[in-house]
């Protein structure tokens, strides 16, 4: 669990799910997702895009009440019409071009929290400059194991730099660390 909470996708999800940045007025799309499997739900929420120069990876998430779906997309240079083959998490930003996906569902007394492990993101670009995507995936819980198969789709996207503070990841010698210091 402690892994999941330092990874890139996961604070992305987890601050998405906060609720605290505000949509800037024209700068997002929509999100719709199906899953089945151990869990069977259905969301529909705004999505935002956010590109982030330092580690060369669009975030897309999109928040629905309690449920979060994230999507970070690693391009080989710069973000691309292209198919993301989705990976664990943990390696998705060393094999480009590579998706990695987290779902955070609330479920009657806990939160459960999905990561990708196959599966693909297909990005297309509009003439406009605007991106949507399609998603097919599976996700493995992060505390039992189980599966879900996720199913999606994402239109109307307009990317906006990173505004949380774009960060690389802590290096593997920091790993055990937590940080100290409040987030921006």
């Amino acid at each position: 669990m402690r892994a999941l909470l330092r990874s890139p996708l996961s604070l992305a999800i987890l601050t998405a799910c906060t609720g605290v940045s505000p949509e800037p007025p024209g700068q997002s799309g929509r999100l719709e997702a199906r899953w089945t499997g151990a869990d069977t739900g259905a969301m529909a929420a705004t999505a935002t895009a956010e590109w982030c120069d330092k580690r060369r990876a669009l975030e897309i998430r999109g928040v629905q009440g309690d449920t979060g779906l994230a999507l970070v997309l690693y391009p080989v240079d710069s973000i691309e019409a292209d198919t993301y083959r989705v990976v664990q998490p943990d390696g998705a930003d060393t094999l480009a071009p590579a998706a990695g996906i987290g779902l955070r569902l609330f479920k009657s007394n806990a939160i459960q929290g999905y990561q990708g492990d196959s599966g693909s993101v297909v990005l297309e670009r509009a003439e406009s400059g605007e991106l949507s995507a399609t998603l097919s995936a599976r996700a493995r819980s992060v505390v039992n194991g189980q599966l879900v198969t996720l199913s999606g789709s994402v239109q109307g996207l307009t990317v906006v730099p990173q505004g949380r503070g774009c960060r690389p990841e802590p290096a593997a010698d920091s790993a055990d660390t937590m940080p100290t210091t409040p987030r921006e």
